[in-house]
């Protein structure tokens, strides 16, 4: 167990550019606790650092710090269109393969080691804040931030290293840490899902009754009581308790019910100051790591390099023609193509995502709309009647055409799934998605053989059509040749080869899953 606990003490705590602050340089567990955590205002800088860690530290640039989660999450599901060929989280997600999620490769080891130092920095704020000197108002707030970070944590490793809570709620899934660690701690059982589930809504739950209701944050990433009831609602419908899910949601929306309008989705998703955004990661010209990423969301930009999160083509036809998100959806060559060429080939363009002029972008982690979206499927789950009042809510903010009152449960919860995919396509949903409703990745063949007309617009303003062929997937079964299926080993997260070998309590309590034996 050393040789991994050595990866989470080996976090170096940067200057965070997020705030004026000076952060010590030092990994939190090599200098005295008393040091580090005397002073509340100390402890605070530590969730500064740790932040900026979590979402601007570069494995490579196959992994762009945390948001690199939010890519490999999407290109695994079945509406992006990934098969240009580039490396980065598309290419080795998409096709399951073995630099992606499932082979550890990259982005497995990466979540990993990013998840267990945040996770053991949280723990020494939560142990030691209580004795630093500071407002007692102060260290409340602090200490609830700590336990909302570390919740968000566990909210990650619970949604994707285990299958979903109701296939088997004793499955194995991670270790619990809740006490901080170093080199010589002992390491721990892997706890089952429904216990890090249940680690992960605690947590949280600590939060919200330690955050005050008034307190004002000065920048969009730090966690205040609005972005720990969408935390809650998000966590407590991927662990199925309906009812919480239900009360955290309308809570939130009591607060704030805010929907941005066609102007503002339009914008390029690329700023924290969307007032529908609850939660994002501002970037700045001196601190833009994690605008790296738009170079693989971003498909429409001259100077975006990777441009691979093209739409399915067949997932168009469940955008309605009134809807003006189907109205930024269009073919078209890659960013600096000769449009001009014959027999070339086109993509199918969302251009959802943006890079703003300094070719910096935001990252948002929490919508208004996602909290809908729960809000109207955990009602659905109770059979209460204005479900569907609540997904036409948000459908009507983006001028698409509602639902009938009349559906039937079962009918409703699947157009929420799949408002789901239309409304937050790109933002990392896709595979918890297919993990917790137990569903299969549903990929099918594009006509890539036939030459179609290609309209577009010259430089001087004059319309031209030429002849190109269409790109749509190219992966549609897994790397042993079955069939996309529910519940398969390729949409995991895996513990890591030392962790298993490090830590010989690993599956004293919960045995590893069968199907990696």
């Amino acid at each position: 167990m050393k040789q991994v606990y050595k990866q989470w003490i080996a976090v170096v705590l940067t200057t965070a550019a997020l705030t004026a602050c000076n952060l010590d340089t030092q990994p939190t567990t090599s200098l005295d606790a008393g040091s580090v955590f005397n002073k509340a205002e100390d402890a605070e800088k530590i969730i500064t650092g740790t932040w900026s860690y979590l979402l601007e530290t570069f494995n490579s640039y196959r992994c762009p710090g945390y948001a690199s989660f939010l890519l490999a999450g999407d290109a695994m599901g079945s509406d992006v269109a990934g098969g240009n060929g580039k490396y980065g989280p598309t290419r080795d997600n998409y096709n399951f393969g073995s630099s992606g999620v499932y082979a550890k490769g990259y982005y497995n080891s990466f979540s990993w080691t990013l998840s267990y130092a945040v996770i053991n920095n949280m723990n020494g704020i939560i142990a030691y804040i209580d004795d630093a000197a500071g407002a007692q108002a102060d260290r409340n707030r602090i200490k609830g931030q700590a336990l909302a970070l570390r919740g968000f944590i566990y909210l990650h490793l619970a949604s994707y290293y285990s299958f979903a809570i109701d296939k088997d709620p004793d499955a194995v899934s991670v270790s619990i840490y809740t006490e901080p660690s170093d080199a010589a701690t002992e390491g721990k059982p892997a706890a089952s899902v429904s216990e890090v589930y249940a680690q992960s809504i605690a947590d949280l739950e600590g939060a919200l009754a330690l955050i005050p209701e008034n307190y004002i944050r000065t920048a969009k990433w730090k966690i205040d009581t609005q972005v720990v009831l969408g935390l809650l609602s998000r966590a407590t419908l991927y662990a199925r308790q309906w009812e919480k899910a239900k009360n955290y949601s309308e809570r939130l929306l009591t607060k704030n019910n805010y929907l941005m309008g066609e102007e503002e989705y339009k914008a390029g998703f690329n700023s924290v100051d969307n007032k529908e955004w609850i939660w994002g990661h501002p970037q700045t010209p001196e601190q833009s790591n994690a605008s790296y990423t738009f170079h693989y969301w971003d498909t429409t930009t001259s100077g975006s390099y990777y441009y691979s999160y093209n739409l399915d083509p067949h997932f168009l036809d469940n955008f309605d023609d009134n809807d003006y998100r189907k109205s930024i959806i269009y073919w078209d060559v890659d960013p600096g193509t000769d449009r001009a060429a014959v027999n070339g080939f086109v993509w199918l363009r969302y251009a959802k995502f943006k890079f703003r002029e300094d070719f910096t972008a935001d990252i948002v982690l929490l919508r208004t709309a996602e909290v809908y979206l729960i809000n109207a499927e955990a009602k659905a789950r109770l059979g209460e009647a204005d479900a569907a009042a609540t997904l036409n809510a948000l459908k009507a903010a983006r001028n698409a055409t509602q639902v009938s009152a009349s559906l039937s449960d079962q009918e409703l919860i699947s157009a929420i799934w799949l408002e789901r995919r239309k409304e937050l396509w790109g933002e990392g949903f896709a595979l918890a998605d297919i993990i917790r409703n137990q569903q299969a990745v549903e990929r099918r063949a594009w006509d890539e053989t036939t030459l179609v007309d290609f309209t577009y617009t010259d430089d001087q303003g004059e319309e031209q059509t030429v002849k190109k062929f269409q790109k749509g997937h190219s992966t549609f079964r897994f790397p042993d040749g079955t069939d996309f299926a529910p519940n398969s080993k390729y949409y995991l997260y895996r513990i890591t080869d030392g962790e298993e070998t490090e830590n010989s309590n690993l599956y004293t309590l919960h045995p590893k899953l069968e199907i990696y034996n």
